[in-house]
């Protein structure tokens, strides 16, 4: 990738949504290499595919977590069979193994910290293989 695919990819995490020629206007290139790259990068998988971002709040899901799973390890195969488990689950937005401490880390979204505990204590806690959960709720989004 070069300067020229960076500003492109830039310009579509931006607005996903916006034109061939507008892209090629920002970048500063004629639409037809526009086009070529953005077809390299998704064929590359560079691009592995567009989706929507919702306001969570108008779609009624205003609260957001970070959910810190501790496994153990007896009884499993393994940390990807818990966080797949947790991808399961409804309203999970992203799940990934980390080092340190924590094993993995969760995005949800939720109604209200009732749903949220619901979520965590019925839900997740309940997966074999979770050993300890510590819920980090998003006072303020800066996006």
């Amino acid at each position: 990738m070069d300067r020229v695919d960076r500003e492109i990819l830039a310009a579509l995490e931006d607005d996903g949504k916006a034109g061939l020629k507008a892209i090629a206007r920002k970048v500063g290139v004629p639409t037809s290499t526009a086009h070529h790259r953005i077809m390299r990068m998704e064929k590359n998988g560079v691009i592995r595919k567009y989706s929507a971002i919702p306001d969570y709040r108008k779609v009624g899901l205003p609260v957001c977590a970070y959910l810190l799973v501790n496994v153990s390890y007896s009884g499993i195969s393994s940390q990807e069979e818990v966080a797949r488990h947790i991808r399961k689950i409804p309203n999970i937005l992203s799940v990934d193994i980390v080092s340190g401490e924590i094993d993995i880390i969760a995005k949800v979204r939720a109604e209200d910290i009732d749903s949220l505990g619901d979520t965590v204590i019925r839900r997740i806690r309940k997966i074999p293989g979770v050993a300890k959960t510590v819920t980090s709720v998003v006072m303020k989004n800066m996006d």
